[in-house]
């Protein structure tokens, strides 16, 4: 019985273990966002890792963070953020809308939940696009720190 019990409570460690771990990570990511632009982020803000990506040979952590703000007008912005591997801060797309759980990382590329005639992908298989076109709508990448 006894070893039950044990077994019981590793998995339960290792399970609570892995989201304290993950749930500190985010915080590292959303934190040094507010650090780089603190106009733009608000530890309050919705803040999801979304995957991982190669970028010029680099491992860059994708992020979605959605900002709310105009408390009567129900305001939210939209961003999908780029960090190094360590937490650095390196840009910015903001205005995508997009469900989380519909975009699709594959190789050098993300596919979001849109015809492609109105433009679904972000191709990073040349480094960083300055400029794509996603859902019908230019959107610029805003750089905070070089790769």
């Amino acid at each position: 019985m006894k070893s039950k019990y044990k077994i019981l409570f590793v998995v339960v460690f290792l399970l609570l273990f892995n989201k304290l771990f993950a749930e500190g990570d985010i915080n590292i990511f959303q934190r040094n966002a507010i650090n780089n632009n603190s106009t733009y982020f608000d530890i309050n803000d919705n803040f999801n890792i979304l995957g991982n990506i190669e970028v010029n040979g680099l491992n860059i952590v994708l992020a979605n963070n959605v900002h709310y703000w105009g408390v009567s007008t129900h305001r939210a912005t939209w961003r999908l953020l780029l960090f190094l591997i360590d937490g650095t801060f390196l840009g910015i797309y903001t205005g995508i809308t997009f469900n989380i759980n519909e975009i699709k990382i594959e190789g050098h590329k993300i596919y979001f939940p849109f015809k492609p005639k109105i433009g679904n992908v972000i191709d990073f298989s040349k480094g960083i696009p300055n400029e794509i076109w996603i859902d019908g709508h230019i959107i610029l990448y805003e750089k905070i720190n070089d790769i």
